[in-house]
């Protein structure tokens, strides 16, 4: 995840084909948002923010409509509309607050073609 201040919330972004990109917030659930926040290691719940400010700068909006199961035990288990540039508006990307105590250093999780980021200063 993307944020300028903060541990375990930002935009959610992925890598692929090379480039960096964001994801669709549409139409993740507590589910899907509990699993990415577990998977970055930061905690088992978190929140899809809608309310966050657009950023600057351009990039691709890489995939949409991830919505994970409750029996999936990974984020690249969790079904999602096919990979491609998605149409959805630069206010559509996903911005994740995960409900964390503590958390200190670089996390960085990779499962095929995920990857996210959060980064401590």
């Amino acid at each position: 995840m993307v944020s300028e201040d903060q541990q375990c919330a930002g935009w959610l972004e992925v890598f692929y084909n090379g480039t960096w990109g964001s994801v669709c917030r549409s139409p993740m659930d507590e589910v899907t948002v509990s699993m990415i926040c577990r998977q970055l290691g930061c905690g088992d719940s978190g929140s899809l923010n809608t309310a966050v400010g657009l950023r600057e700068g351009s990039r691709p909006r890489w995939v949409d409509g991830i919505q994970c199961r409750k029996t999936d035990t990974s984020l690249w288990q969790c079904p999602s509309d096919p990979w491609k540039y998605s149409s959805c508006s630069p206010k559509d990307e996903a911005y994740i607050s995960c409900a964390v105590s503590s958390v200190h250093g670089i996390f960085q999780a990779r499962i095929l073609e995920w990857v996210a980021i959060s980064s401590s200063r």
